[in-house]
């Protein structure tokens, strides 16, 4: 491995070193950070990658009447309703968050997006039961793994009015893979930011979507697979590794320090591999599914 410096450098073995693994968020909740200028960045960064590749902000499967009502849950900086409101001015649009610093001030918001707190894990409120025709969720895989899901999938189908849409987009992290110029690359610090995003399997239940909320009365549910193109596989990379920085930096607050200098030795390594042609490619998934007319 050559260094910055234009120096060989090859990560240091250790064998006390903690295994990477997202399995350390055990028990520590959301394990990426929620208030800083630096996230929200990261999280804008990741919707428009998202969006070059999708090619839509809703499915084109979803058919959806004249004026909508639209929900966003988990709606973070907002992006994602600002798109809605300018490709379909009629809608009216709501974002839902327990925590609303990372989207923009109400005033600089379309007219037709309200904001307001809610988590997912509580009661929908009475007002917006069965009230959207299409509530969209993306990356939940995070905060919904290794806790008991069922209360927020029986909230979303409360959203839905009958006859209306759920639309789920996240990461496939069952076939996460590392993408390589050239095939005789190193790219170990890479494969074991792979394998600590596998985790044993944690975060297999998101390929599983199209029965969890079938289970859940959900109908029609169906699975779109999505890559990116070759030439968006290194911002990919970068905003991959923006992330796992993020990661490294709760640990450290949840005092995992031995798990936390581990990212951030394989960060650094992995960032020499992509300079010379190797990216932690992680497909994305799009989930819809369709409440029925009658209940």
């Amino acid at each position: 491995m050559v260094g910055l410096s234009g120096k060989e450098a090859k990560p240091q073995s250790n064998p006390g070193a903690i295994n990477a693994s997202f399995g350390l968020a055990d028990g520590h909740g959301y394990m990426l950070e929620t208030n800083s200028y630096q996230a929200a960045g990261r999280l804008n960064l990741q919707h428009y990658l998202w969006r070059e590749t999708f090619g839509f902000s809703i499915h084109p499967s979803i058919k959806l009447p004249e004026t909508p009502n639209i929900v966003d849950v988990a709606c973070g900086t907002g992006l994602w309703l600002i798109d809605v409101a300018r490709e379909i001015s009629t809608a009216q649009l709501e974002g839902l968050d327990t925590d609303l610093t990372r989207a923009p001030h109400t005033n600089w918001l379309p007219s037709n997006i309200h904001m307001r707190h809610w988590n997912m894990f509580e009661d929908v409120p009475p007002e917006l039961e069965g009230k959207f025709d299409l509530v969209h969720i993306r990356l939940l895989v995070l905060v919904l793994s290794n806790v008991e899901i069922h209360k927020p999938l029986a909230n979303f189908l409360k959203l839905v009015k009958p006859g209306g849409y759920i639309q789920w987009d996240d990461v496939d992290c069952i076939n996460i893979h590392v993408k390589k110029a050239d095939g005789s690359l190193d790219a170990s610090a890479l494969e074991e930011l792979r394998v600590a995003c596998y985790s044993n399997g944690r975060h297999n239940w998101i390929m599983d979507l199209p029965q969890l909320l079938t289970s859940k009365g959900f109908q029609l549910s169906k699975l779109h697979w999505y890559d990116e193109r070759m030439e968006l596989v290194r911002a990919f990379n970068d905003q991959h590794l923006m992330t796992m920085e993020e990661f490294a930096d709760q640990l450290m607050r949840t005092g995992q320090q031995a798990g936390a200098a581990r990212f951030r030795h394989l960060i650094a390594h992995s960032y020499e591999e992509c300079l010379r042609g190797a990216a932690l490619s992680m497909p994305r998934i799009v989930v819809v599914g369709q409440r029925p007319d009658t209940v």
